[in-house]
């Protein structure tokens, strides 16, 4: 990886935000685009649920609903994720076969994930990465990450909790068992947030600059800010499409 393509994107709408993670896939994956890290948040909030989740098992869409919280399905793995306004979600697009990126899917989040962790640790967090794909702070989950490998690319997303509103976190129904398995009763008690660690405020736009060196830094590149390109912002509108249908929502 010689050089990585920044995008500062800003909050945009889960189903522009699912459109462009994959529109920016395909065209790195095409070799029309160099890989990419882009840096984006949610407005207005959503959960987004693993490709192959059941929609009905790990949302309340009646809570919802009510909260106008929006719905997606990713085109990436793992499990139920509710993005509010206080967070950055990156997400990277790399060539299948980059040197960078190891060919072990568990080795390779471990890769990805290491910029975030020496972000949240130069800010003064003790993060650590927990596989198989988790980022914690004092033992409790502060970003959540999945992948997929498709369109000739690696494909990483997730999420940095800089502040959160847990009286939404009931949008997501996590099974007993896999609470416990962490060692906690409920949801709210799993995750813990930049300023739970820092306290007061902090800057969003503060982590992203230094998630940006950091990813500059772990994979020894040059970085160049730079938009989507005209072929990607013309996939989107289709891709959008896609992800705000009931047919691909309610995929089994």
């Amino acid at each position: 990886m010689e050089t990585l393509r920044l995008i500062n994107d800003g909050p945009k709408g889960p189903y522009h935000n699912m459109a462009a993670d994959e529109a920016i896939a395909i065209s790195v994956g095409g070799g029309k685009s160099p890989p990419t890290l882009r840096l984006y948040g949610w407005r207005p909030s959503a959960v987004s649920i693993g490709y192959f989740q059941e929609l009905e098992e790990e949302v309340d869409l009646g809570f919802c609903a009510a909260h106008g919280i929006m719905v997606v399905r990713r085109i990436t793995g793992g499990g139920a994720v509710f993005h509010g306004s206080g967070e950055v979600t990156y997400s990277l697009a790399a060539p299948l076969g980059d040197p960078a990126i190891p060919q072990d899917v568990q080795a390779s989040y471990g890769v990805i994930c290491g910029p975030i962790v020496s972000a949240l640790r130069k800010l003064g967090a003790d993060a650590r990465f927990r596989p198989v794909n988790d980022i914690e702070v004092g033992g409790r989950k502060v970003s959540g990450n999945a992948q997929t490998r498709r369109f000739g690319a690696v494909l990483q997303h997730g999420t940095i909790l800089v502040s959160l509103d847990r009286s939404l976190l009931p949008s997501l129904r996590v099974k007993k068992a896999k609470l416990e398995g962490k060692g906690v009763g409920a949801v709210a008690d799993r995750v813990t947030t930049l300023k739970d660690v820092f306290g007061g405020e902090f800057g969003i736009p503060s982590l992203a600059r230094v998630l940006a060196q950091e990813f500059q830094n772990g994979f020894g590149c040059a970085m160049r800010e730079a938009p989507l390109t005209a072929v990607e912002v013309g996939m989107i509108p289709t891709l959008m499409e896609k992800y705000s249908s009931r047919d691909w929502l309610w995929r089994r």
